[in-house]
């Protein structure tokens, strides 16, 4: 979803300026991968220079983040592109996922500076590439960093259209998970972007559990883009040997999808390379490749599967969307049932389809979790009275039964209200999801009497073996 965060542009006070230095020896062709950062205690980076890279010239660069602060592992995913394509690679090895996106922004300073000071870089092609908070980060940096020339962002990404600098077209290019939910954002802003006229790219890879880069060939042919974007705008010289490299690179990917039998994803890359290579000067003619296709039975299904799990699932976000709305408002607690059979159907179709309809249950999922999230974050710190807390917490119980926050603002509530019942139901909830930091169920706040109390000792001792007050009620 769009936000919008009108600190961004008081930001800017708080970035120093570009010019800082410092003296390191940094051999070319390998990844070094612990540069500390000036201004800062105990962080640093990874860096890459490509073999024939000269410092008397100035080079292109791509600032990556990983939102573990994977510095290494990030900088070799883009190690080809840097080699093949004649880019700097510096990935920060901070770790964005336990801070919000404006502290992010602050703590990337130091480090976007130094390797600006270290190394002659061309002002005029300066990328950032990043995965899921990564990604946000990326996308809110234009909005301080006047000389942006692009940004990849992988699995999620941030969008301020009220800040947004007409005078700085970037590029935007974004690879998403087809199983995920962030799959709608980042089409949503590409979609925004593409109507304001900036160039844009849209790939996407298949992922497995957890969040993770895509393979080095999905991000190489999306560089790519900003290369090509580069030589059409005059940033870069018109090399024909490279354009043909990249596009028969792109090509071969397109073959792989469908040797796999991925038609319909081969299809569409098709497609996109004939619009993006186009101009350039190659000789280009993809039409039988793409006639071949067409005349495949399994693809016109494929594409068939796929605009119908596209369209179910719009209507069914925008009836999800409705429902929540109005179940929130009356904090209707009959309909925590109707949820929580919406969830258990969802995992039914995960795991009886394949394809578009497995990845649309997938997505709606993700989208229902981060949904609960927003009105959880609102209300649970809001002055909204104890009833509606209550419910958002059940809510967010059902879309994430791992996360001890909502199970425990639920006893919290519960507890200081003197319904006992409701609390000890959830405590053994959380208890039941292998919850075992027994200091935190005897540090909430404004329920020493059900904390002294013998069921809710009798409870945890149930589950963890002891209890802290296990005796004092007998």
């Amino acid at each position: 979803m769009m936000k919008k965060i009108p600190f961004l542009i008081l930001l800017l006070s708080f970035i120093p300026q570009l010019g800082n230095t410092q003296e390191i020896e940094i051999p070319l062709g390998r990844i070094v991968d612990s540069v500390p950062t000036n201004d800062s205690i105990g962080d640093s980076f990874a860096l890459y220079l490509p073999q024939d890279f000269d410092e008397k010239k100035e080079w292109p660069v791509i600032f990556v983040f990983d939102p573990q602060g994977r510095g290494r592992a990030a900088t070799q995913l883009f190690r080809t592109v840097a080699e093949e394509q004649s880019y700097i690679i510096a990935a920060s090895n901070l770790n964005l996922e336990n801070d919000s996106l404006k502290n992010n922004i602050t703590k990337i300073g130091p480090f976007i500076n130094q390797v600006d000071g270290m190394l002659s870089i061309d002002r005029e092609q300066v990328y950032l590439a990043g995965l899921s908070e990564g990604g946000q980060l990326a996308t809110a940096l234009p909005f301080i960093y006047n000389n942006i020339s692009g940004v990849l962002a992988v699995e999620n990404a941030w969008l301020n259209t009220d800040y947004l600098n007409s005078g700085n077209k970037f590029m935007f290019s974004a690879i998403a998970c087809e199983n995920r939910s962030t799959m709608g954002v980042l089409k949503e802003i590409e979609n925004y972007f593409d109507k304001e006229d900036y160039p844009t790219e849209m790939n996407f890879y298949a992922c497995e559990d957890g969040v993770e880069w895509p393979a080095a060939d999905v991000i190489q042919n999306a560089v790519a883009g900003f290369t090509l974007n580069a030589i059409k705008q005059g940033k870069r010289p018109k090399n024909l040997d490279l354009i043909k490299q990249l596009y028969n690179a792109e090509v071969e990917y397109a073959q792989v999808l469908r040797r796999t039998r991925n038609y319909y994803q081969a299809f569409e890359k098709l497609k996109q390379i004939e619009d993006k290579y186009d101009d350039f000067g190659l000789e280009i003619d993809l039409r039988d490749q793409i006639k071949n296709i067409r005349r495949n039975k399994a693809f016109r299904q494929q594409r068939r599967d796929y605009r119908n799990a596209i369209a179910s699932e719009n209507a069914k976000r925008e009836e999800y969307i409705y429902y929540m709305d109005g179940d929130v408002m009356t904090s209707n607690f009959e309909n925590v049932g109707w949820w929580a059979a919406q969830v258990q159907e969802l995992k039914e179709n995960e795991e009886k389809f394949s394809g578009p309809k497995q990845n649309k249950a997938s997505r709606l999922l993700g989208f229902l979790d981060a949904l609960s999230k927003s009105y959880y974050d609102t209300y649970v710190n809001s002055q909204a009275n104890p009833r509606s807390k209550v419910f958002v917490s059940i809510l967010r119980t059902i879309f994430d039964k791992n996360d001890p926050e909502a199970y425990l603002n639920i006893i919290k509530i519960a507890g200081h209200d003197g319904d006992h019942k409701t609390a000890l139901l959830y405590l053994e909830d959380l208890l039941k999801t292998g919850f075992d930091n027994m200091e935190a169920l005897y540090d909430i706040e404004g329920i020493l009497d059900l904390k002294l109390s013998k069921a809710y000792n009798e409870k945890i001792r149930e589950y963890l073996g002891e209890a802290k007050y296990y005796n004092a009620d007998s």
